[in-house]
């Protein structure tokens, strides 16, 4: 048997350790001297001293390293070392992480970025304003306005915050959609020209501070710390300004979630009619929220592979649509058989009909999961018309062209890239889609028309033919125009791409580029 001081030696724990550990039950003496109270250690107490010295090197607590100890079966020892592993393995993950943003911050400085900004993401406060939005010509205007709402209101009320909301989601230098805003800390008078407005924010905030005349910096910097990091501006742009031209931007956000947003089967919802959804919609809008909507103001710039919706007969489905009852539109899920449950409403504008629809498969982030929170997809009502099937809708072209024979094109070709813009964007320098991305990888000319092409999935189809300028599919009734270009002295094919993007959505072709 060891005295205390003997066993601190041997396994180079202080005695205060050691006395410590008793008092945790991790080491207990065999035996207390109850004359003098000295603690004796068998021999084989040296195991335990050397498993905790272990495990505290490798950053177990206490807590866990008595689990350890007291352990009567592996099982029990397993998931506690499973359950360090998660913990690690997250800490490494924060810390990578941590070190992104330390490097990015560092290059933004080295780089010449005119300012450090110190960007929070957390929840932040309500505010109860006075309000007008209108369209300005200038942010200055908004600003001038808030001045008329504070000298028109009673001193009593008037808040210390001034609030500019902008509304747009993407660059422009006049005509703005604006909110110019007083904070009150009371009710307005009756007959106030001003709405009264609760600004709330239900999700997390990102917030910088800046200086009024940095406010154009601090947009770009907020920018492009969302586009780096696993949040996604999902609201307003909010410019809160102080007495002393201190400006607070603050936006909503969203973040990806790992939680499948898709029902993992077919959705199995019962089938119930609705009138006003019946027929043809078209996009008009691309909307982060149904509060940035001003119906003629359309804010999204691009298109998107759904310009076009067909409420068919009877909840019918077609190409990537899985069908539809009355509130929810169903669409294509990542995987075969899965889908997303995409809410819409109808509202009258007018002598129109306006259908909102809350649109998550657009937001889906791959492999990195997707934001939990949709986006807001505006369609304006086309027609009533009643289609019977997709047969209905599907766009086709002529395809019953003569051959003529292009031999500049025999051969095969070997997928380059893929572009949904315009094609002077081209640079056989650049790859614009990564090549795991593609789908199709090959394509192969023979003569007399006949025509085969490979896809990603391994699958090959001859269901095409080809003549001078045209590649043909009868399956899906589209004549796709190609061409060659010979750039930097090699041959480059350009062959126009008819998805379903084009035949049931309402979209424009894309284009692929070959090499031989």
């Amino acid at each position: 048997m060891y005295k205390i001081g003997e066993l601190s030696k041997l396994c180079n724990i202080s005695v205060k350790a050691l006395r410590y550990y008793d008092a945790e039950g991790l080491l207990i003496p065999d035996m207390i001297d109850k004359f003098t109270g000295y603690r004796y250690y068998s021999a084989s107490r040296l195991d335990d001293c050397y498993r905790i010295i272990a495990l505290k090197e490798l950053g177990f607590s206490l807590d866990e390293i008595r689990v350890q100890l007291t352990a009567r079966d592996n099982e029990k020892i397993t998931a506690a070392l499973d359950a360090k592993i998660a913990e690690l393995k997250l800490l490494i993950q924060t810390t990578e992480k941590q070190l992104r943003k330390i490097e990015e911050l560092k290059k933004n400085l080295t780089e010449g970025e005119p300012k450090m900004f110190n960007i929070l993401v957390r929840e932040t406060d309500e505010m109860r304003v006075a309000f007008v939005r209108k369209n300005y010509p200038s942010k200055s205007d908004a600003i001038h306005d808030i001045g008329k709402i504070k000298n028109s209101l009673p001193k009593t009320i008037v808040g210390k915050r001034n609030i500019v909301i902008n509304y747009e989601t993407e660059y422009k230098e006049k005509d703005f959609d604006l909110a110019a805003c007083v904070e009150i800390t009371g009710s307005l008078p009756k007959n106030t020209p001003f709405s009264e407005k609760k600004l709330s924010f239900p999700c997390r905030v990102a917030s910088l501070i800046c200086q009024k005349e940095e406010l154009d910096d601090a947009y770009k910097a907020m920018i492009k710390h969302l586009d780096g990091t696993a949040y996604k501006a999902c609201g307003a742009y909010y410019e809160i300004y102080h007495s002393d031209d201190t400006v607070e931007l603050k936006v909503p956000v969203c973040t990806r979630t790992d939680e499948p947003l898709y029902q993992a089967e077919h959705i199995a919802m019962p089938f119930e009619n609705d009138p006003d959804a019946c027929g043809k919609w078209e996009m008009i809008d691309i909307l982060p929220t149904r509060e940035h909507f001003v119906y003629g103001k359309s804010k999204c710039s691009h298109l998107a592979w759904l310009n076009e919706i067909y409420f068919i007969d009877g909840g019918q489905s077609y190409w990537s649509i899985f069908g539809w009852t009355k509130g929810y539109l169903f669409t294509h899920g990542p995987k075969s058989q899965t889908v997303y449950i995409n809410k819409y409403t109808i509202e009258n504008h007018e002598d129109r009909k306006l259908l909102f629809l809350e649109m998550y498969n657009y937001c889906d982030g791959g492999a990195d999961g997707a934001f939990d929170v949709p986006e807001i997809w505006v369609y304006e009502k086309v027609n009533d018309q009643h289609y019977t099937s997709p047969d209905d809708i599907q766009r086709c072209d002529p395809i019953d062209y003569p051959f003529i024979n292009d031999p500049a094109i025999l051969g095969t070709w070997k997928v380059r890239d893929f572009y949904v813009t315009d094609l002077s964007d081209f640079d056989p320098n650049r790859q614009n889609w990564a090549a795991d991305e593609l789908y199709l990888l090959r394509m192969e000319f023979e003569k007399d028309g006949e025509f085969s092409s490979t896809t990603k999935n391994g699958t090959s189809s001859k269901v095409s033919t080809w003549t001078k300028g045209l590649i043909l599919n009868k399956r899906s009734k589209t004549a796709s125009a190609y061409f060659i270009k010979k750039i930097n002295g090699k041959e480059y094919l350009f062959r126009e791409w008819k998805s379903g993007d084009y035949s049931f959505g309402g979209g424009r072709a894309y284009w692929y580029v070959f090499t031989r």
